[in-house]
Formats: C-alpha cells, sequence, structure tokens
C-alpha cells in the first residue's frame, strides 16, 4: 500500500514538473522571437529603366546613302528620348525577382566563403592560445550568421522578391549619342548596365527601296521582345521611318499609347491636359496613356472645357472654340467730372471718355486735383460703362492721417506718465493706514498725530484725484484711437 502511495506521488510530482516544463518552454518562445527579428524582404532597388540605342548595320548602300546606318538610330534617340516612365510587364517583373534573388544569393555565399576564410586564417596566425580562441568563436558566430543568411536567400521564393510597377526610363547618355559602334547585345548590356538595348540594320534591296528593320532586347528576359521590319522607298523613307520609331515606343513604355492634338481659335489662349500645361494656340501631347483625358483651354476669364478618349495607337485632334471676346469701347465716367484717365501709365483723355475695350487685363487710374486717385481694371469682360465716384482731398488724406495719428500718440503719452502718480499715492496711504491699523502710534504726541492724520487724508483724496485724471486720460486716449482709425479708413484708394 505504501509503495502504491509513493508511485502515485511520484507520478503526480512528474506531471508537475513536466507541465511546469512546457509553460517555461511556451514563455520563451515569444523572447526567442523577439531576439530573432525577421529579415526585411528583397527589394530591386533600381532606380532607373536603362536603355542604349546602337548604330544600325548597314548593307549594300551606296556611299551617298550611308548617312542612315546613324541617321535612323539618332531620330529614334531623339523621338524616345522624351518619354518619362516604363511600365513593367509580368514577365520582365518576374525576370527581374530571379535577377535580384540570384544576385542575393551570390553575394550571401561570398560572404560565408570571406567569413569561413577569415576563421580559418586563425589557425596559421601568430597569436596567444587565449586570443586565438576568443578570436575564432567571434568568427565562428560571424560564420554561423552568413550561413543562416545564405539558408535564408537560398530557401527564398523568387515571387517574394518586391519589384516596382514602373521605372524612370533613361538613356545612355542621358540621349545624347549613340553607344559605341562595334559592340554586341552582350558587350553593351554589361559594360553599360542596361535593361533594354535598341539596334537594327539598313540594307538596299533594289535601286528604289531599303530595307529597314528595327529590334528591341530585353536584358532581364535575355531575348528579343521586339522586331519590326519595313520596305521603304527611298522617296517616303522619313515618314514611314518615323512610323516604326512610334511602333517601337510602345515597347520603350511597357504600355499602348496615343497622340492627342488640341486647337482653337485663340492663338493666346493656353491649352492644358489634366491639368498639365502643353502650349498655346494650337498643341500635341505625344504618347499620352489611352483613355479618358480632360481638356481645358482658357483665355483671360474665358474657359471652356472638353473630354476625350484616346484610342491604343491613335492620333486624336480636337478643336476647342472659344466664345469671341466683346469688342467695342468702354465708357468711364466720373464723379466730378474732368479727372484725367490713364490706361497701363498711357493717357487717354479726361472724363468722361471711351475706351477700346481691351484683350487683356489693363489698369485704369483716375487722377484730379483735389480728389484721391482711383484705380481699377478693365478686360473682355467689362460692363460697357463704369462711373467711379472720386473721394475729396480738401486737406489731404495724409495730413489728416498725420494729425489723427500725432493726437493719438500724445493722447497714449499723457496716460503713460499719469500712471505713476495714483500708484505712489496709493502707497504711502496704504503705509499710514498701516501705521494707525492698532490705534494712535506710541511716542507721538497729539500735535504731531494730528498732522500725521490731515497728510493722509491728504494723500487719500489726492490718490482719487489722480486716478480720476488718469481714467479721463484714458478715455481721451480711446476717443484719440478711434478718430485715427476713422480717418485712415474714411479716405482711401477706390
Amino acid at each position: 500500500m505504501i509503495r502504491t502511495l509513493l508511485a502515485l506521488d511520484l507520478s503526480r510530482s512528474m506531471k508537475t514538473a513536466a507541465m511546469i516544463a512546457l509553460l517555461i518552454g511556451f514563455a520563451a518562445i515569444p523572447a526567442l522571437a523577439r531576439a530573432t527579428p525577421e529579415a526585411p524582404p528583397l527589394r530591386d532597388d533600381r532606380p532607373v529603366w536603362r536603355i542604349g540605342v546602337l548604330p544600325f548595320a548597314a548593307t549594300d548602300l551606296e556611299p551617298e546613302d550611308a548617312w542612315l546606318a546613324r541617321s535612323i538610330p539618332l531620330l529614334m534617340l531623339e523621338t524616345l528620348s522624351p518619354l518619362g516612365e516604363h511600365r513593367l510587364s509580368d514577365a520582365e517583373r518576374n525576370a527581374r525577382r530571379v535577377r535580384v534573388l540570384e544576385a542575393a544569393q551570390a553575394e550571401a555565399g561570398r560572404a560565408l566563403a570571406e567569413e569561413t576564410r577569415t576563421r580559418d586564417r586563425l589557425l596559421l596566425a601568430d597569436l596567444s592560445d587565449d586570443v586565438r580562441a576568443d578570436r575564432r568563436e567571434a568568427a565562428s558566430r560571424r560564420v554561423a550568421d552568413a550561413r543562416r543568411a545564405l539558408d535564408r536567400v537560398m530557401a527564398m521564393e523568387a515571387g517574394a522578391v518586391i519589384v516596382p510597377l514602373t521605372r524612370p526610363i533613361e538613356f545612355f547618355r542621358s540621349g545624347a549619342e549613340l553607344m559605341p559602334a562595334g559592340l554586341t547585345r552582350g558587350q553593351a548590356a554589361s559594360q553599360h548596365d542596361l535593361d533594354l538595348i535598341l539596334s537594327g540594320s539598313v540594307d538596299r534591296l533594289d535601286r528604289e527601296f531599303l530595307v529597314v528593320e528595327i529590334a528591341a532586347y530585353s536584358v532581364a528576359r535575355e531575348r528579343e521582345v521586339y522586331r519590326d521590319l519595313e520596305v521603304i522607298a527611298l522617296d517616303d523613307i522619313a515618314p514611314l521611318v518615323e512610323a516604326m520609331v512610334e511602333r517601337v515606343a510602345e515597347t520603350v513604355l511597357g504600355r499602348p499609347w496615343a497622340h492627342l492634338t488640341v486647337t482653337t481659335n485663340t492663338p493666346e489662349a493656353a491649352l492644358l491636359v489634366d491639368g498639365a500645361l502643353v502650349g498655346f494656340g494650337t498643341a500635341t501631347s505625344r504618347f499620352l496613356e489611352p483613355g479618358p483625358r480632360r481638356v481645358v483651354v482658357s483665355y483671360e476669364s474665358v474657359q471652356r472645357e472638353e473630354t476625350v478618349v484616346l484610342l491604343p495607337g491613335s492620333a486624336e485632334r480636337i478643336e476647342v472654340v472659344l466664345a469671341p471676346p466683346r469688342s467695342g469701347q468702354i465708357a468711364v465716367e466720373s464723379e466730378p467730372p474732368g479727372a484725367d484717365v490713364y490706361v497701363d501709365s498711357v493717357w487717354q483723355g479726361r472724363t468722361p471718355v471711351e475706351l477700346n475695350r481691351p484683350h487683356h487685363t489693363a489698369t485704369v487710374l483716375l487722377q484730379r486735383e483735389g480728389s484721391l486717385d482711383s484705380r481699377f481694371t478693365i478686360g473682355p469682360q467689362t460692363p460697357d460703362r463704369v462711373v467711379r465716384d472720386l473721394a475729396s482731398d480738401i486737406i489731404g488724406w495724409t495730413e489728416q492721417t498725420t494729425a489723427a495719428r500725432d493726437r493719438f500718440y500724445r493722447a497714449l503719452g499723457f496716460f503713460v506718465v499719469s500712471l505713476p502718480a495714483p500708484i505712489i499715492l496709493n502707497g504711502v496711504y496704504e503705509n499710514l493706514s498701516i501705521l494707525y491699523a492698532s490705534g494712535t502710534p506710541t511716542g507721538l504726541s497729539d500735535r504731531e498725530s494730528d498732522r500725521l492724520l490731515a497728510t493722509a487724508n491728504t494723500v487719500y483724496w489726492g490718490y482719487w484725484a489722480s486716478v480720476g485724471v488718469s481714467s479721463g486720460l484714458f478715455a481721451n486716449l480711446v476717443v484719440q484711437l478711434v478718430r485715427y482709425i476713422r480717418t485712415a479708413e474714411s479716405y482711401h484708394f477706390h
């Protein structure tokens, strides 16, 4: 019986110990997670989408046509250089993911190999046993960290690499020139860190026709992603080559495009497409993204808005007609009449006067002796008759305002000077009051006590007199301030 009880107690103790161990293990898991922070995800940090254009290969060209091998790619460079952003396709993003992951794996492998060599060199280093042991321990920890980093990137899938959807386009040497002749695609890509290589050829078919070919090679995908071939007559070479360059622009942009030309009947009108100024009167926006586009034509106070839907590969043209600005004359009158009229500082006569309606905003100034100047603007939408009341300037606005300001400053000065008197008198009276607070002070004769009381009464009434004077000066200060403000506001420019 005793053995059975001992066995049961031992079993309960073992179960309790196991439960405690489990609890300790679960409690240690969060601490372990905090001790080994999760490694940041791999990102493709390439800042731009770099493009290079190679000189075209030439076959059987006449000497007078040899210039085409450089002029056609230069035309392509000139047309495509203003393009701002490349949109990566799914295939391009997947290829970039693989490249980034492979580069990270290679870098992690090199780091592990370097840490391993550093650790192994310590075996032959001229060090004491204690120093060698300490350094090898630290080197072994670095080797373990490098091996974990390599294992982590080796276990990573390419789909986990973060690649942006778009990148700014940058041409070789900022689009200023073609790449050096004689380079293969692989050499050009490795030497100049390119993402896309544009190349081509110009061959003579017969006396009248040329064969022009344009190709685009994706470095990340390691294959051609575009090829275009056109048989072109020598007489029509310019427009057909331009059309070929526009077709390859879709590969450079990574999306479809469309052109939009906006015209208006007012040459000075500002043309805006999706809020961006594109020109005046007539302007063309090239390589826009297809879809609805908001067009605004604005001139002075006249504005008109249109919406146009662009189809891929199209060259749309829209004409926005603005209402013609009002013409005729504007009658300018004044009360009293006889004021000199200046339009943009040019004298036009005396009121009443007829002014030609301007097509833009102009400033009008009315001047008359004994009256204040009046300024206003006129433009295409100004009414046919403008009447201005001229304020009288008998004394002069400046003189009146200066006089009112001086009176205000004097009132302020008198009030500030009056403030010390009530403060000092109040202090003297308080001191005398404290002296007589508990009765007649000891040591004073009746005559001296009466004299002090008479002095205290004089100070008391003097205090209230000074308070009255300061209050009156403050009221005068407020009155002068109000008059100053009214004077400044009553004479103003119309």
